[in-house]
């Protein structure tokens, strides 16, 4: 199937058109619009990004930091070094920065830990199953584990600088 700009689209579409082009566009989840109802942002943006302004996601919702109830308060500090380490191994490998990225309690014979791999989260789309194994962000889940073990079903998710 053919990979279409929606901006070339609309460039190319008569004043009479672009509605019917943005409908289907919103429909199709190409395109949509924040729902934060204090947010003054009122353009388009596209399916795989957070609002640039206000940093919701494209359900309305704020993208933050998410630890599970049962998982102790965790010290600012810890969740910085790893926001720090995921935002440096994106950099390095010149990949997209997602919104955030989520990991989940898993289970060996010796230990209770959090994976070192992790959920991606861009707006809407997730893209699970990124290993980040021998580097800083691995360094950081084990710090994060000597704090307190995660039991089991434990998910911690760390939003990302927009």
């Amino acid at each position: 199937m053919p990979t279409l700009e929606i901006d070339v689209l609309l460039d190319a579409a008569t004043d009479e058109e672009r509605p019917a082009i943005l409908r289907v566009a919103y429909k199709a989840g190409l395109l949509w619009q924040c729902l934060n109802p204090s947010c003054g942002l009122d353009e388009r943006l596209r399916s795989d990004h957070r609002c640039p302004d206000c940093g919701f996601d494209r359900d309305g919702r704020p993208i933050g930091d998410s630890v599970s109830a049962s998982y102790g308060p965790v010290p600012d500090e810890l969740l910085t070094a790893l926001r720090e380490s995921l935002v440096e191994w994106f950099t390095e490998r010149g990949r997209p920065l997602p919104d955030a990225v989520s990991f989940a309690y898993t289970d060996t014979y010796e230990s209770h830990d959090w994976s070192d791999w992790g959920s991606l989260h861009f707006g809407g789309r997730t893209e699970p199953y990124c290993s980040f194994d021998d580097s800083g962000v691995g360094e950081a889940l084990i710090e994060l584990t000597g704090f307190e073990a995660p039991r089991w079903n434990d998910q911690l998710t760390i939003a990302l600088p927009g």
